[in-house]
C-alpha cells in the first residue's frame, strides 16, 4: 500500500500533538490508513488521484485538532493497582523478614550482618530492579530475543569456571557487592529467554512451532544438569502453557490437533527422561516420594524434614502461635536460614496462625488473577506471550513452594514472589514483576510486525556448478 507524502506529513503533524512518544507509530500508522481507504473510495467515486487525496484530509479535519484529541486518549496505563498489589507484598515481605530477626542466636552477628545487608541493601536493590523494569520497553526481548538467552549461556560459563560449590551446585559470587547468584535464582529467567525466541519463531509456522518444542527440550535439559530441578518444573509449566495457547490462537498459523498431542507429548517425555537419567534427582526422587505415601517410614533419615513441616502444620491454629509438639523437635523452623527463604510458610503458619498465612496467599492470588484478567486483554501477540509467561513463572514458583511447606518435600523450592529471601530470588522476582507491569501500561500501542525469520529460504553455503558460493546477507 502506498502512502503520500501528504498523509505522511499529516500523521507526523497529529503525532506532534501527542506526549506519548510510544504512541506515535501505531497512531501514525492508523491515521494513515484511514486516509488511504478514504482515499480509495474517492477514486472508486470516480475522482481523480490528487482530487481524492485532499478531500481524504478534509474530511479528517484539522491535525492539530485532531492531535490535541487523541493526547487525551493515547495515555500510558499506569496499573497503579497492581503496582500498589506489589509493593504491599514487598513491604510486607520487608516487615515480615524484620521479624525473623529475633530468631537469629546471640553471638551469630555473621548472620546477623547478612540479614542486615539484606534488609538494607537487596531491597533497596530490588525496588530500584522493579521500577528499572517498570519504565523498560518490554519489547526489547521481542527485538533481541538472543540476548537474554546468550547472557544466561555465558552466567553458566562463568559459574562452571569461577563459581562456589554449594550443595552440590555451582554458585557465582561477586566479593564487592556481597552477592551470591544461585542456579534456582537464575532459573527463573529461563521462561522469559524462552519467550523472547518462541515469539521470533512464530515467522517459521508450524516448523517454527516444532523447533520451539525441540529448544524447549534442550532448555529442559540444560537446567537440570545446571540448575535445579525446580527450576525445571517452572520451566515446562510455563513454556507448556505458553506453547499450548499459541495453539489455540492459531499464532502459529491454523489450528492443528496433531500440534497439541505432540506438545503434551514433549512435555511428558522430557520429563520421563529427566527423571530417568538426571542421576542426582532420581537418587532422590525414589527416596523423597516415599515420604509422600509414608511419611513416617523414615523420620531420622529422608523423612526428616516432612515430618518436622507435617507436624509444625499439624499443631497450627487458626490465629496465634500453634500448640506445643509433642515427640518431634520442631528445629527446622527455628533456623533462621530456612525460614527466610524455603519455609517461610510454615513458620508463619505455626507461629501466627493460618489466617497470617492464608492472607498472603490471597493477596498473591489476587495478584495473579488480575495479571492473569490484563495479559487476556493484550491486544498483541508479544504482550499476550510475555506476560503470560511471567504470570506462569509467578505460579509455578507458588504452587512448589506451598507444597514444600506442607511437607511434600519432593524439590526445593525456589522461592515465595516478594515475600521469601533468598536475595537474588527476590531481585528476579521484582524484576519480573517491572516487565509485567511494563507490558500492561504499554502494551495498548504495541503492534506485532512480521518477524525476521530465524532461517532463511537461502543457503548460507550453496555448491552449484562446480561453484562454491558463501551467502553472508
Amino acid at each position: 500500500m502506498n502512502v503520500s507524502d501528504a498523509f505522511h506529513r499529516y500523521a507526523e503533524k497529529v503525532c506532534e500533538q501527542i506526549r506519548w512518544k510510544k504512541a506515535h507509530p501505531a497512531v501514525a500508522q492508523e491515521i494513515e490508513d484511514h486516509l488511504t481507504d478514504q482515499k480509495n473510495a474517492y477514486l472508486a467515486a470516480g475522482d481523480s488521484e490528487s482530487i481524492a487525496e485532499e478531500k481524504a484530509l478534509l474530511q479528517m479535519g484539522d491535525p492539530v485538532s485532531v492531535g490535541a484529541a487523541l493526547d487525551q486518549t493515547h495515555k500510558p496505563a499506569p496499573q497503579w493497582g497492581m503496582i500498589g498489589l506489589v509493593l504491599l507484598l514487598f513491604v510486607l515481605g520487608g516487615i515480615i523478614q524484620t521479624l525473623l530477626l529475633k530468631t537469629i542466636p546471640a553471638g551469630d552477628d555473621a548472620f546477623a550482618a547478612r540479614s542486615a545487608q539484606v534488609l538494607f541493601v537487596f531491597l533497596p536493590l530490588s525496588l530500584a530492579a522493579f521500577v528499572g523494569m517498570y519504565f523498560l520497553d518490554f519489547s526489547f526481548f521481542g527485538k533481541h530475543p538472543y540476548v537474554l538467552p546468550l547472557c544466561l549461556l555465558l552466567f553458566d560459563v562463568i559459574a562452571r569456571m569461577f563459581g562456589l560449590d554449594y550443595g552440590g551446585q555451582k554458585w557465582l559470587s561477586i566479593g564487592l557487592l556481597g552477592l551470591n547468584i544461585s542456579p534456582s535464582a537464575i532459573s527463573m529467567l529461563f521462561p522469559l529467554a524462552f519467550c523472547g525466541l518462541f515469539y521470533r519463531l512464530r515467522s517459521q509456522g508450524r516448523r517454527g512451532y516444532l523447533i520451539s518444542g525441540v529448544l524447549a527440550a534442550v532448555f529442559c535439559l540444560f537446567l537440570s544438569y545446571c540448575h535445579t530441578f525446580s527450576g525445571v518444573l517452572t520451566f515446562v509449566f510455563s513454556a507448556g502453557i505458553l506453547m499450548l495457547i499459541a495453539a489455540k490462537k492459531e499464532w502459529f498459523g491454523k489450528k492443528n490437533q496433531t500440534i497439541l498431542l505432540l506438545l503434551f507429548l514433549l512435555v511428558v517425555v522430557c520429563l520421563i527422561v529427566l527423571l530417568m537419567f538426571y542421576a542426582p534427582f532420581r537418587y532422590q526422587f525414589a527416596f523423597r516420594a516415599r515420604t509422600i505415601f509414608l511419611p513416617n517410614s523414615d523420620v531420622a533419615g529422608d523423612g526428616y524434614v516432612p515430618a518436622q513441616l507435617r507436624a509444625a502444620i499439624s499443631h497450627s491454629v487458626f490465629l496465634g502461635k500453634g500448640k506445643d509438639i509433642v515427640g518431634i523437635s520442631p528445629i527446622l523452623i527455628e533456623i533462621p536460614g530456612m525460614l527466610r527463604s524455603d519455609y517461610l510458610l510454615t513458620y508463619l503458619t505455626y507461629h501466627y496462625g493460618w489466617a497470617v498465612s492464608g492472607g498472603l496467599v490471597l493477596l498473591l492470588a489476587v495478584f495473579l488473577g488480575l495479571g492473569l484478567r490484563k495479559a487476556l486483554k493484550q491486544k498483541s501477540i508479544f504482550g499476550q506471550m510475555v506476560s503470560l509467561t511471567i504470570l506462569c513463572t509467578f505460579t509455578a514458583e507458588i504452587l512448589l513452594y506451598i507444597l514444600a511447606n506442607l511437607g511434600l518435600w519432593l524439590i526445593a523450592p525456589i522461592a515465595l514472589p516478594f515475600l521469601s529471601y533468598g536475595t537474588m530470588q527476590l531481585l528476579f522476582n521484582m524484576a519480573l514483576a517491572g516487565v509485567l507491569l511494563s507490558v500492561f501500561r504499554t502494551g495498548e500501542v504495541y503492534r506485532d510486525t512480521a518477524p525476521h525469520p530465524i532461517f532463511s529460504d537461502s543457503k548460507f553455503i550453496q555448491w552449484a556448478d562446480g561453484k562454491l558460493t558463501i551467502t553472508f546477507k
